[in-house]
Formats: C-alpha cells, sequence, structure tokens
C-alpha cells in the first residue's frame, strides 16, 4: 500500500468533522446473540434485529443513491433459533408466575368470601369494629392480589409477542428457521405500546431503551441522507434548482467523499455548488457560445 492509499484509510477511520450523520451510520456495529447472553442482551437483540429488518428497504435506497450501506442485522438461521429458545424460557417462568398469581387471588378471594358472608369467628361477631377491619383488609388483600394477576398477564402477553417480532427475518433467511417454535408464538409488525413497561428487571429495560435510541437515530440518518438526495416531485422546485440541489447532496454523501465531509456542512457545500452553477449559467446566458 503506498502512502496515498494508506492517507485515503486515516481519513476513512476519522469522524465527519462537519457532519455526523453518515458517522452514525457506519459507526453501528452488530453483535450476534449466543446462548450465553443474558435476558436483557436477548431481548435487545429481537428488537435490533426486527428494526435492521425494517430498515433494509431504506438501506437498499440509500446504497443506491450514494454507495452508502446500512449495517444488516447480519442475523443466521442458528442465532433466530437461539433467541426463540431462549424467549421460551422466558415464558414458561412468566407462565409459573401468572399460576402463582392466581393461587393468590384465589386464597384471598375465599377469605374475603368468608368474612364477607359472617364466617368470621364469634368472638369477631360481637366485635363489629374488628369485624369491619377484618373484612377491610381482606378485601384490599384480595384487589392487590388481583392487580398483581392482571399486571402479570400484561407481562406475559407482552413477553410472548416479543419472538414474534423475528417472523419477517425469520421468513427472510428461510432455510433452517424453527418453524414449529416459530410458529408458537404470535407474529407481530411492530413493537407493541408498552411493550418495555412489561418488564420488571431494569437491565432489560435499559438495554431495550439503549438499542431502541441507537436504532431510531440510525433510522433517521437513513431518512434524512435519502430525502435530501431525493429529486423533488414538484416540477417548480425541481426545475428551480431542486434537482441540481439533490445531485450536490449526492456528492456530498457518496461514500468515498469523507475528506469533503470533514471540512464543510452538507448545506454550506450544496450551496456553495448551486451558487456557483448559477453565476456559470448566467455568464453563459450574457456571453453565449
Amino acid at each position: 500500500m503506498n502512502n496515498l492509499e494508506r492517507s485515503g484509510e486515516g481519513l476513512r477511520t476519522l469522524p465527519p468533522l462537519q457532519n455526523n450523520t453518515t458517522d452514525i451510520i457506519q459507526r453501528y456495529t452488530v453483535i450476534p446473540f449466543k446462548e450465553t447472553h443474558s435476558d436483557a442482551a436477548c431481548v435487545a437483540r429481537i428488537i435490533e434485529i426486527h428494526l435492521l429488518n425494517k430498515l433494509r428497504i431504506d438501506g437498499k435506497e440509500l446504497f443506491s443513491l450514494t454507495g452508502l450501506t446500512v449495517p444488516d442485522c447480519e442475523a443466521t438461521a442458528e442465532e433466530i433459533n437461539t433467541l426463540l429458545s431462549h424467549c421460551a424460557v422466558l415464558c414458561r417462568r412468566e407462565e409459573e408466575e401468572l399460576a402463582f398469581r392466581l393461587r393468590e387471588v384465589n386464597e384471598t378471594e375465599h377469605l374475603f368470601q368468608q368474612a364477607s358472608t359472617g364466617a368470621s369467628s364469634i368472638a369477631d361477631a360481637r366485635n363489629g369494629s374488628k369485624s369491619r377491619a377484618d373484612r377491610a383488609d381482606r378485601e384490599h388483600r384480595y384487589q392487590s392480589a388481583l392487580t398483581r394477576k392482571m399486571e402479570q398477564q400484561t407481562r406475559l402477553n407482552h413477553i410472548k409477542s416479543l419472538p414474534g417480532l423475528l417472523a419477517e427475518e425469520a421468513n427472510y433467511i428461510e432455510e433452517g428457521i424453527n418453524k414449529k417454535l416459530l410458529n408458537g408464538f404470535s407474529r407481530m409488525a411492530r413493537i407493541p405500546t408498552g411493550f418495555l413497561d412489561a418488564f420488571r428487571q431494569a437491565e432489560i429495560k435499559n438495554a431495550a431503551d439503549f438499542i431502541i435510541n441507537a436504532l431510531n437515530e440510525l433510522t433517521e440518518a437513513v431518512k434524512k441522507i435519502i430525502q435530501l438526495c431525493t429529486f423533488p416531485l414538484d416540477k417548480y422546485t425541481a426545475n428551480n434548482g431542486g434537482v441540481a440541489r439533490a445531485l450536490a447532496y449526492r456528492d456530498y454523501y457518496c461514500a468515498n467523499s469523507y475528506l469533503l465531509r470533514a471540512i464543510i456542512s452538507d448545506r454550506d457545500y450544496v450551496e456553495y455548488v448551486h451558487d456557483h452553477k448559477s453565476i456559470s449559467e448566467r455568464k453563459n446566458k450574457i456571453f453565449p457560445h
């Protein structure tokens, strides 16, 4: 490798000082899930695969416009199956918790009904205030148990929906997927509302929050570049600098324009190109060839 090539390689590794949009795309890395990883890693990886799968179409468009490459989720059939198996264990654990909560509801309901029908002791019956306090206490315990059961049911429903987010990527991979295990879960087209609230462990919530925020940032960066590099649909805008600006944005965001992005912002570059072209066109009209 000669000195010029070494210099070019070095520039590619430098952050774009005047524009971080491409840096958001280029610095994003993917780490596959392994059996030894935690529940938090499982949840985060499923969300990552799901969202990167949805970004794949925009990634192809971005590449066609600029040559920039959006990170692929890099999932394999083996990894999908490992994630599904891990989720099955999570679901069984939550089902056991729900069974416990159901027993708790039945027990406290029975005690509350006893108090409500006067099945308490004769001594309690002689003391009206104590009897009323006992009924109130048993009702409170029953309502609390009912609330915990409902919360657990919601938690279980959300966790059962988690593997369904892998369905689209599993269809994309096709071969080697454990279809029997996959089809045991409901397929999900999007992350359910309130999904993160289902998890009590701070580690899982923090991991999911982190991956969602990172992917939202990545998605916004991709869509922003596509929008800037796309020709305007409005004819007036297109004919009055819209096409020229889109072409200039394509030059700026071209995969090899790392040096350009290090020394000037996208807006300044595009306006410079546009102004220069406008001056040249004006002079050509005044002094035709």
